[in-house]
């Protein structure tokens, strides 16, 4: 779906018309609480048959799973129980999942920000079966370390296919052999071992691993071999501009093989690979501006991705590619889907209309709508008895009308390069004068995306702009983009953010005077980065849970065998503890807390196992020392992403009451009709 977004590039090209205005009193805004509570749906899936629904609910900070009968409208929740580390009980809660037929699920399962194992349940709640890792044997001496589900066998069976790390966490699955896992006993069995050098492999829609991705520090090629019996035999695997080709999956009606690779342009784009002799085809889905399918895991809403091949449930023929550019696309194959689509779009106007998944037989369609101010609805179609219908509100609280318009944005950074982001404005204001919170990502790897955010809305109800800018090293706009980000955390990517707030100020959107910095994570170092390096630029600024330390955060991952694959991560993209430990303390905040002389919010949870609570604590001293001391909310309950309800709840309310006291009151409120 194409959905219109007007841009505003260096010569502030917004029409006025675009904006209404309302007089009166100001009305009352939105309770913050509103915009802290977790969406009541997550990631919702039809089963095979279309007969039910299955989805994830947030249930006393923790996400469990839920089943729909849609027959009957009985609802089933999943109680997970909880993990044991050293004889404390743990919260556990499902990381994600996957319909085993009609009757079974597969749950991937989470201790805060931590993988914990793989399990199996019945639809009615019974028959829990660990698989993998803890789940399997509390230990983790015994057990496969198997997360990532590649097949499911649509023959009536329990069985599934995984990918097995061999128990290496650390390394990420350099290495996986492919494990048939039985969900009902738990027994598996290796159908394919690894030779020592393969990093992925895929199956056809049939099960069978026909597709190997090897690698070694020289060369990346494909094995491949026609079926079951036959033997692997070498293919190449070409690069394609920065990066070698990524596999995609089988057309199983055609026999085709589809791969990412670059285009023209540099961004990532599919392409047919020819298994017979190894050569790439013409680009199929292309965009000059934007990747398609490419790097690291796909952007999601709602659990939903939004960057992946379609395939249809009953043939697994290839009949669309879903991508992010301003907003979420889709490029149809198929006239009847694309018809479908149409039809979709048409009833819901205005909106991104997400195919989530359809029942084997074709006949039900589970849709996904969602719009920058609305946080979404699930739809049901249902084409034998002509029926479309909302299934579950995501958010049924909040009121759409009275949320706030998120517009494409896009400027020169001081070195040339384009940056694009968004801003959000107040509802039924124009870009103009308006007080500012400038709002950076977190990763940083990582890309914002056009959507509802409940953090932009709450920021935006109390009548401030939002800018988010995807700086250098931002995923989405090429590999020559992303790569100009490494090492550039204290370098490029903070004059990116500097460079957005100035562009504001020379394109009339932000009063100079009234600018504050915030962000969580990567986005919370920036922040305070953005204080002690820009000063005079912003009024005041916001951390969650931001990194303070760069050294003592990366040599500790460092020393931990857990995370071989993240240390070699980190010191490539940020800097390397053993080689950069000057340049790491340079960079990092708590050495500059002199310099920040304007007011500090730093907000971190007590579980956070990504940035530890030390790092605020020490940040909060060093403030202390200099003479600047900050606000300081230390809660007890909540992971990196302050899941916790009651947690989210404090943390915003204190972030309204920080800007209010110090950026000054936000523009009046304008209800929608």
């Amino acid at each position: 779906m194409h959905t219109p977004l007007a841009r505003i590039g260096p010569a502030f090209l917004i029409a006025a018309s675009l904006f209404t205005g309302s007089t009166g009193r100001a009305a009352e805004r939105p309770d913050p609480s509103g915009f802290a509570r977790m969406p009541f749906i997550m990631g919702m899936h039809l089963s095979p048959d279309g007969k039910s629904i299955a989805y994830l609910n947030n249930y006393l900070g923790r996400l469990h799973l839920c089943i729909l009968d849609l027959d009957d409208n009985k609802i089933v929740r999943f109680r997970i129980g909880e993990a044991m580390f050293n004889g404390t009980p743990m919260p556990k809660e499902v990381g994600n999942y996957w319909w085993v037929g009609n009757k079974r699920l597969v749950l991937k399962t989470m201790v805060w920000d931590t993988l914990y194992g793989a399990a199996a349940v019945d639809r009615d709640g019974r028959h829990w079966r660990g698989l993998s890792w803890l789940e399997r044997d509390p230990t983790g001496q015994t057990s496969d370390a198997a997360f990532e589900l590649v097949h499911i066998f649509k023959d009536g069976t329990p069985r599934i296919l995984m990918l097995d790390i061999k128990g290496d966490v650390g390394n990420e699955r350099l290495f996986p052999d492919v494990l048939e896992v039985d969900t009902e006993t738990g027994n598996s069995r290796p159908v394919v071992r690894n030779p020592g050098n393969v990093t992925n492999w895929i199956c056809d829609n049939n099960g069978v691993v026909r597709i190997g991705i090897a690698r070694d520090p020289d060369k990346s090629w494909v094995l491949y071999r026609e079926n079951e019996d036959s033997k692997w035999r070498q293919l190449p695997l070409p690069a394609r501009g920065h990066e070698k080709l990524r596999p995609l999956g089988f057309d199983t009606q055609t026999g085709q093989f589809y791969v990412a690779g670059f285009n023209d342009q540099d961004r990532w784009a599919v392409f047919p690979y020819d298994l017979a002799t190894g050569a790439v085809g013409e680009a199929i889905v292309s965009d000059p501006v934007y990747d398609t399918l490419g790097n690291g895991t796909p952007p999601a809403f709602n659990g939903i991705p939004l960057a992946e091949p379609i395939f249809s449930e009953a043939q697994g023929r290839l009949v669309g590619i879903r991508y992010v550019a301003e907003t979420p696309q889709v490029k149809w194959f198929d006239a009847g889907y694309e018809h479908i689509h149409a039809a979709v779009n048409h009833s819901l106007p205005g909106r991104v209309n997400l195919l989530v998944n359809e029942s084997t037989d074709g006949n039900r369609m589970l849709f996904l709508s969602f719009s920058d101010r609305d946080p979404g609805t699930y739809f049901l179609l249902d084409r034998q008895a002509h029926s479309f219908k909302p299934i579950g509100s995501c958010m049924d609280w909040i009121k759409p009308s009275d949320m706030s318009p998120m517009f494409a944005v896009h400027y020169k950074a001081r070195d040339g390069t384009e940056i694009h982001g968004y801003l959000t404005v107040p509802r039924g204001y124009k870009p103009a004068g308006l007080p500012l919170v400038v709002m950076p990502h977190g990763g940083p790897f990582v890309r914002d995306m056009w959507g509802f955010d409940p953090f932009v809305q709450l920021v935006a109800s109390r009548g401030y702009a939002v800018l988010q800018m995807n700086y250098r090293g931002s995923r989405g706009y090429g590999s020559a983009f992303e790569i100009l980000g490494r090492k550039q955390v204290g370098k490029g990517i903070q004059t990116d953010i500097e460079d957005a707030t100035r562009w504001a100020i020379a394109a009339g959107v932000a009063d100079p005077k009234r600018i504050a910095v915030m962000g969580g994570s990567y986005g919370g170092y920036s922040a305070l980065y953005a204080l002690g390096k820009s000063p005079g630029l912003y009024r005041c600024g916001i951390s969650l849970e931001g990194v303070t330390d760069w050294f003592e955060l990366l040599d500790k991952k460092a020393r931990d065998p857990l995370m071989i694959f993240a240390r070699n991560y980190w010191a490539t993209s940020i800097g390397d503890p053993g080689q950069d430990e000057a340049f790491l303390r340079s960079i990092s905040p708590v050495n500059f807390a002199d310099q920040i002389t304007e007011p500090v919010l730093l907000i971190q949870t007590k579980d956070d196992q990504i940035v530890p609570q030390k790092q605020a604590r020490k940040m909060a001293e060093a403030l202390k020392d200099a003479g600047h001391p900050a606000e300081l909310l230390m809660l007890s309950e909540g992971n990196h992403n302050i899941a916790d309800e009651k947690g989210r709840k404090e943390a915003f309310g204190t972030i309204v009451a920080f800007l209010e006291k110090n950026l000054g009151p936000g523009v009046d409120f304008k209800p929608g009709k």
